[in-house]
């Protein structure tokens, strides 16, 4: 098939032009929107409900009403990040909690042994190369490679085994590099060299552009639309393009306008990303609809993107051998899909868990990056045994907005997602989402709440829920909403179901004068009036991804007792 062949040129040409332009665009747009969306987030939040709330909202903190002082006394205990974990029931979630990651980790790894295996056949029946099993095996560990970001997303919350799962896979392809060149002197380190880089350095870059951490969770979303826009302003120049009599006219309509030569290519650029706009919103909305119906999750959604993206890349190198190639990529990406949705399915979701472990997570706002670190590490574990849930807050927004909040704000409508009132509260209780996905990980239940519904929705939640975690990093006596949480815990939930976070930016004689504090108020209905009141905090280390083991002990071990 000759170079300049149409079909060859656009496939080999243009589609990897609007992938590496749809991602780098997608990168500042993220940024843009996301920035938007804290912004109607925090105006959401300083707004009061336009629904009154039935009997009003009195801070426990505040209240001066003479209460009987408790009977048991109040202790406070402090561990360190390096303190042992518990055995029995919550040895068993610890457990579970530590290893339920890796395992779907192997489910994945088994859908990257089939999709290599596709990609390293094609390569060689593309160009007619005998299939000989050290050949083979070569290019077979070269399509692997997108297991190691898969790995670093789903299973290696530590920065350390990140690097030692790229310096594994490296090491593998170096020692099948030394067989080949030991038996093929013909063969180089460069040619080995440039066949890895070729293959896998373009797409890993590309990923790297939206799997940033700040514009992961809308960065598939962005990527889909963008890509889908811009395949309509490159589509329109092709067909232009070969209808040279109707350019011509289009041309003239343009110079009769106003317009110079550039000034009608922009034009039509843009008239083609408007019109294929609209099939990408579609393409959103069906996104939506698949994420709410549980055909898929926010890891899911980013793992496709993931694969998709390096399978399309693969296969345009194969297009030079026939047009037909190029659906090699997506016949590679189906044969992954169709594994890992089998091995989920085979492994009944990770195996379920006995009983799901609803987790509340509290926080200082003002934690920004230190709030999203600590939620990624901790979640990524919890999410196997139970769900989450949180009061959404602009440090977290880029965490945890799932497509349908997100296409909501794009829509104009994310105020209908905040709570206004009790009936509105009553409603969101009941749409919970308690039921684990197809891959046995648990969803996070995010609360948005105006100024005035958010300790209503605090109180029902730390009673609907079955452990709390409070972050209190960086807790001072500015931050009167934590002051207020503490006291509602203290009021409301057994202690023993409780941790509290800590880091040196604590204060901590103010955290402790403020716990005792609100034990001295707690009402006579408190479960920790009639026993020994004793708090639970783990100081953590500046990093997030230390002591994170020890806090996901105490928490399995927060929930004992907390169901029948």
């Amino acid at each position: 098939m000759p170079a300049t062949d149409p079909t060859t040129v656009a496939l080999t040409g243009q589609l990897p032009f609007i992938l590496s332009t749809g991602a780098i665009l997608s990168l500042p747009l993220s940024y843009l929107l996301l920035r938007l969306y804290r912004r109607a987030l925090l105006r959401g939040m300083n707004r009061r409900g336009k629904k009154p709330v039935e009997g009003g909202e009195t801070s426990r903190a505040g209240r001066s009403e003479p209460t009987p002082l408790p009977a048991g006394e109040f202790k406070l205990t402090v561990l360190d990040a390096t303190s042992p974990t518990r055995t029995g029931e919550a040895g068993a979630l610890f457990h579970r909690a530590r290893s339920a990651p890796w395992r779907a980790g192997m489910i994945h790894g088994a859908g990257a042994v089939v999709f290599a295996a596709v990609m390293a056949f094609c390569f060689l029946r593309s160009s007619n190369t005998e299939i000989l099993p050290l050949r083979y095996l070569i290019l077979f560990w070269v399509y692997t490679w997108p297991i190691v970001p898969t790995l670093a997303l789903v299973a290696a919350p530590r920065r350390r085994t990140k690097i030692l799962l790229a310096v594994a896979h490296g090491a593998v392809f170096v020692a099948l590099g030394a067989a080949a060149l030991a038996r093929s002197p013909e063969s180089s380190i460069g040619q080995l060299a440039v066949l890895w880089l070729s293959t896998n350095l373009p797409p890993t870059l590309l990923l790297l552009v939206f799997l940033i951490r700040r514009v992961r969770a809308v960065g598939p979303l962005v990527v889909t639309f963008m890509v889908m826009a811009l395949t309509g302003s490159n589509l329109l120049l092709s067909v232009l393009d070969r209808h040279q009599a109707l350019l011509r006219s289009v041309a003239e309509a343009g110079f009769a306008l106003g317009l110079g030569g550039t000034g009608v290519f922009w034009g039509l650029s843009l008239i083609g990303f408007l019109f294929f706009a609209i099939p990408g919103w579609f393409a959103l909305q069906w996104i939506r609809r698949r994420y709410r119906a549980k055909g898929m999750n926010d890891q899911s959604l980013i793992l496709d993107a993931l694969w998709l993206l390096f399978g399309i890349t693969y296969s345009v190198g194969l297009v030079f051998e026939g047009a037909a190639w190029i659906l090699s990529g997506l016949a590679a990406f189906g044969a992954y899909k169709a594994t890992v949705l089998a091995g989920f399915r085979v492994g009944g979701g990770v195996d379920a868990p006995n009983r799901d472990a609803r987790l509340l997570v509290l926080r200082v706002f003002s934690l920004g990056k230190r709030s999203e670190e600590l939620f990624d590490a901790v979640t990524r574990h919890w999410r196997y045994l139970g769900d989450v849930r949180l009061i959404s807050g602009p440090d977290l927004a880029a965490t945890t907005v799932e497509p349908h909040e997100f296409l909501d704000f794009l829509s104009g409508r994310l105020d209908r997602q905040f709570i206004d009132g009790t009936e509105a509260l009553e409603q969101r209780l009941k749409e919970l989402d308690t039921r684990p996905d197809f891959d046995g990980r648990f969803r996070v239940n995010d609360f948005f709440c105006h100024d005035d519904t958010w300790q209503m929705t605090l109180r029902r939640l730390v009673k609907a829920s079955d452990v709390v975690l409070m972050d209190l990093r960086g807790f001072s006596p500015q931050n009167a909403g934590c002051a207020y949480e503490l006291h509602e815990l203290v009021g409301t939930a057994p202690l023993e179901r409780v941790v509290i976070a800590t880091d040196a930016t604590t204060d901590a004689g103010f955290m402790e004068q403020t716990l005792r504090n609100a034990w001295r108020a707690m009402p006579p209905d408190s479960p920790n009036r009639s026993a020994e009141a004793r708090a639970q905090t783990v100081r953590l280390p500046s990093s997030a991804d230390q002591g994170l083991f020890t806090l996901l002990g105490l928490l399995c071990t927060a929930t004992e007792g907390t169901k029948a």
